[in-house]
């Protein structure tokens, strides 16, 4: 994101500060209104614009992950198990391993994770070791050790 606004701006200056000191000359540059140079920044804005619509989900979801981290601590659990056999539109279903005692095969209800910027990709490494914060019920993270691969997780419907 901040690479996209980076170009857009420096397109933005490059563009207009080359027309204004005659570096370059694009058709249209006789009139008052900009011309071609206003269609070109017009075409920037709106794609930069679309780069930015596209985006916002993950952004939301960024959002809710650092809410919920910033109110419950992380805590190692033995794994987090994909279930294969059910689907998910909103992500993946899984099964939180919460304790070594617990019986990988029981069930402690199954959840949906998605991540933030690749929502159906799974991390098998999870399957391994997780660390998870948020309540059991409600809504939580689910990462890697070191804080990678941060997932949303929360209750299916």
């Amino acid at each position: 994101m901040s690479l996209a606004t980076f170009l857009f701006v420096a397109s933005f200056i490059t563009l207009s500060v080359l027309q204004e000191f005659e570096v370059i000359t694009l058709p249209g540059n006789e009139k008052r209104d900009g011309g071609l140079l206003g269609l070109i920044l017009t075409l920037l804005l709106f794609v930069y614009l679309t780069f930015l619509y596209l985006y916002v989900g993950s952004l939301r979801s960024l959002k809710r992950v650092r809410r919920v981290l910033e109110a419950h601590p992380w805590r190692p659990i033995p794994g987090a198990h994909r279930h294969r056999a059910l689907k998910d539109a909103s992500g993946v279903p899984i099964r939180l391993q919460l304790s070594a005692a617990a019986d990988s095969t029981k069930s402690d209800g199954f959840m949906s994770a998605r991540g933030t910027v690749h929502r159906r990709r799974w991390p098998e490494a999870m399957e391994q070791g997780a660390w998870y914060a948020g309540d059991v019920e409600g809504h939580g993270v689910l990462g890697l050790p070191g804080g990678t691969d941060l997932m949303e997780v929360q209750p299916r419907p």
